[in-house]
């Protein structure tokens, strides 16, 4: 495989006084991104192009017009966006621009953004009604606990079952908030490629971390390969991202597993983030032209795959809410109801 002359692609240091202080929303992106692609598709330059996004879109894109200057002073799109979207999307445009494929993954770019957005949208109109009544029975209680339970001289006094069992609930409840916080912190102190190799052993989630990513570094893959990079070159340019890219600490375990003398189909099987199927495309030592197209196509599979696994997830999420909402009815018998009871057969005795 043969090594382009230029340094494909040279990045800029990432402003880290800036980064993540603008971040547009995931609907404004998938806006940017498909209105760019139509208005460049058209014949409008790229400045042009976010000039127009810019004075006819709306104010929640006005603060685009830095990104303007710095088009008008040479730099390229990725860069200039950098301070509002997440630092893989940005290594994916800057990929695209300096090898062509600058219109096709705005596209797929803004398709993504879309589908989350609209993903989004949907969870928060599942949560809606279970939230709604879920906080409607925290409310009784609150209400049979304030003013029902003091008028019962006995319930005051609440039997030893019925403490033993708030003391249960409770301590689960702890448990369980605390464990989901130190899960969080653990997991955001690992850097991204091992905190996606952990994700991917969970269940439900283990899948969907496991279909981006193949999605992700096939496309970037396959894009490099069709500005004429091999895998030696691709590995080298993936060391000038910056250090918390997916693209770089995976490029990085790549080359080092190839140096250590394994096999790349070796690396693949072994490496958790990294679909299987594309050993089948490696091990058929097609062309860098037609692997190329089969990664992107891959990667176009792997997109529809996580786009279908992600509604099945939401699908799951209003029957799990009616489940908790089902465990709080019975822990309002067991704490409310039961002490009740027993209150009003100590007065008939």
């Amino acid at each position: 495989m043969k090594h382009t002359s230029q340094a494909a692609t040279s990045t800029r240091p990432w402003p880290n006084s800036l980064r993540g202080t603008k971040r547009l929303s995931v609907k404004v992106q998938a806006g940017l991104f498909e209105t760019l692609a139509d208005l460049i598709t058209n014949g409008f330059s790229l400045r042009a192009a976010m000039g127009f996004v810019v004075d006819v879109q709306g104010r929640q894109y006005a603060g685009l017009r830095v990104a303007i200057t710095q088009l008008e002073c040479g730099e390229d799109l990725a860069t200039a966006l950098q301070d509002y979207i997440a630092v893989d999307l940005y290594y994916q445009l800057l990929i695209a621009e300096q090898h062509g494929e600058l219109v096709s993954t705005l596209i797929q770019a803004g398709r993504l953004m879309r589908t989350k957005a609209a993903q989004q949208q949907q969870i928060r109109r599942l949560l809606q009604y279970p939230l709604v009544l879920l906080a409607l029975l925290v409310g009784t209680l609150a209400v049979v606990k304030t003013a029902i339970l003091p008028n019962f001289d006995q319930a005051l006094n609440a039997p030893a079952s019925a403490l033993s069992w708030q003391l249960i609930l409770g301590s689960l409840a702890s448990i369980g908030g605390l464990t989901a916080l130190l899960v969080i912190g653990q997991l955001k102190r690992l850097p991204v490629r091992a905190r996606y190799q952990q994700l991917a052993r969970w269940p439900l989630v283990g899948s969907l971390i496991r279909t981006y990513c193949g999605y992700y570094l096939a496309l970037n893959a396959g894009m490099l390969l069709s500005g004429g990079l091999g895998l030696r070159a691709i590995c080298e340019v993936s060391r000038q991202f910056k250090s918390q890219s997916l693209l770089q600490q995976q490029g990085t375990a790549v080359e080092k597993a190839l140096l250590a003398g394994q096999s790349l189909t070796t690396i693949i099987h072994g490496d958790r983030l990294l679909p299987d199927e594309l050993a089948v495309l490696v091990g058929k030592e097609s062309p860098p032209e037609q692997l190329s197209k089969e990664l992107i196509y891959f990667a176009t599979l792997q997109y529809d795959r996580l786009v279908r696994d992600l509604n099945r997830l939401i699908s799951w999420i209003q029957p799990l809410m009616f489940m908790v909402i089902a465990v709080v009815i019975v822990g309002t018998y067991l704490n409310i109801l039961l002490p009740m009871y027993n209150s009003m057969g100590e007065l008939g005795k």
